[in-house]
């Protein structure tokens, strides 16, 4: 029987979300309830009379913010009977906390908001997100929904109905050194055995660890995912796979081949310092790459070195509670944010990836000063979903806190870890 999340569910749900969805991205503190309530962005423009207002809850800061408002103002030129609202609500925390305490005044809700789809599960239950279904494959929907990748649509689509757009969505890459690459004569790997043999030679010439992942779970996720096993309430963490899963990463810990970010919490620094040949991380952090990197080494980027690959980052979810008139205006922004022009407009400004197929296979993005266009086509093709059920997003923080325990301590059990740590995994899903 499926559960109903609690406030305090929920607000977990979140704690742990983000490291793979824009390398080191910054938590603000969150916010007090009296400002919360005046989260309309002073200086902003306020809708006219005969305009329909669409409230947009947000989470983009900096750049990424500015990237947003700009697509805004080429909406609003288009179609300058709507204002779009947009109202930061600061950070990732901040914005599910405030979405959650909201649904007790459901009349206070957004038109729309960013939102990641863990989130949703119990609006959704509770019958509060709205179903897009009909606007998407009606007459004046998007035409070319199918363009929008599978591994997108399969998070968006719940129980055979839209209820999201893509907004901004990322993978993992594996980034690399390209001069200690071409100085061994490494060919790229293709796979879990590859990048093991790869790593094994960097140590042996370099004396340094290869490779690790920025996000533990990811990995785990990922490995399972390829060997035909999805993470969820049916998972056995003591199966012979998760076993297997566990015990390569740890091989490559007490071999010197591998490591794990620790204290640096992302291993972009390690890589940028030269202390390490590559890392696994968000295609969405090449500005870190870039500025840490700076000149001292050529670096790269590839395709995930495995046949299937995780896609995160958020969508934007339309709440029911809205006036008809407020939902055809905000579908119109739905339909122009997840359009070709502004899913490569907005990649180019931040550096996720666009969700659509013709987007990443577009000369005007391919050509970008970037090392990701030009091998997001093989690795867009990779993409899969995590399953979508109550207490996932517990259980994928916790099996994160779980191998970073083990792979801490090179001596660890695996099989009595795993074992032990079984009806805790078990108890995540039934909270």
């Amino acid at each position: 029987m499926k559960k109903k999340l609690t406030l305090l569910a929920a607000l977990v749900l979140s704690i742990g979300m983000f490291s793979a969805c824009g390398n080191k991205a910054k938590e603000e503190a969150p916010k007090e309830e009296a400002k919360v309530e005046e989260k309309a962005e002073e200086g902003k423009e306020k809708a006219k009379d005969g305009q329909t207002e669409v409230v947009f809850w947000h989470a983009m800061g900096g750049g990424q913010g500015e990237a947003l408002e700009s697509l805004v103002k080429d909406f609003e030129k288009e179609n300058p009977d709507i204002k779009i609202t947009l109202q930061h609500q600061g950070g990732y925390k901040d914005l599910n906390q405030i979405l959650v305490a909201t649904m007790q005044s459901p009349k206070d809700l957004p038109t729309i908001t960013q939102a990641y789809p863990d989130w949703m599960l119990q609006f959704s239950e509770a019958g509060m997100v709205a179903d897009l279904t009909e606007r998407v494959k009606g007459e004046n929907g998007i035409e070319d929904y199918d363009d929008i990748f599978q591994g997108v649509r399969d998070e968006i689509e719940q129980d055979g109905k839209i209820i999201g757009i893509p907004f901004n969505k990322s993978t993992e890459v594996l980034w690399y050194n390209q001069d200690i690459f071409d100085e061994l004569g490494l060919k790229n790997p293709t796979n879990f055995e590859e990048l093991k043999e790869v790593a094994k030679k960097i140590k042996a010439k370099k004396n340094i660890p290869a490779f690790g992942w920025d996000a533990l779970s990811n990995f785990y996720v990922t490995y399972l995912k390829n060997k035909g096993i999805d993470f969820g309430p049916d998972l056995d963490v003591t199966c012979p796979e998760s076993i297997e899963a566990i015990k390569y990463y740890l091989d490559g810990i007490k071999e010197g081949y591998f490591r794990i970010a620790g204290t640096d919490q992302y291993l972009s620094g390690p890589f940028s310092n030269q202390q390490l040949a590559g890392y696994i991380g968000s295609n969405a952090g090449e500005v870190y790459v870039k500025e840490g990197v700076d000149g001292k080494f050529k670096y790269a980027a590839q395709a995930y070195p495995a046949d299937k690959a995780v896609q995160q980052g958020t969508n934007i979810y339309m709440f029911d509670g809205a006036s008809d008139e407020q939902k055809d205006a905000a579908f119109k922004f739905l339909k122009f944010v997840a359009s070709k022009e502004s899913q490569i407009k907005f990649a180019l400004a931040t550096g996720y990836m666009p969700a659509r197929k013709s987007a990443v296979e577009d000369d005007s993005y391919k050509n970008a000063d970037s090392v990701i266009p030009k091998i997001l086509a093989p690795a867009s093709e990779k993409l899969f979903s995590r399953p979508l059920v109550p207490g996932s997003q517990q259980a994928y923080n916790d099996i994160a806190s779980k191998l970073e325990e083990i792979l801490s301590n090179p001596n660890s059990d695996v099989e009595a870890e795993m074992k032990a740590f079984a009806p805790q995994f078990k108890a995540d899903f039934e909270k």
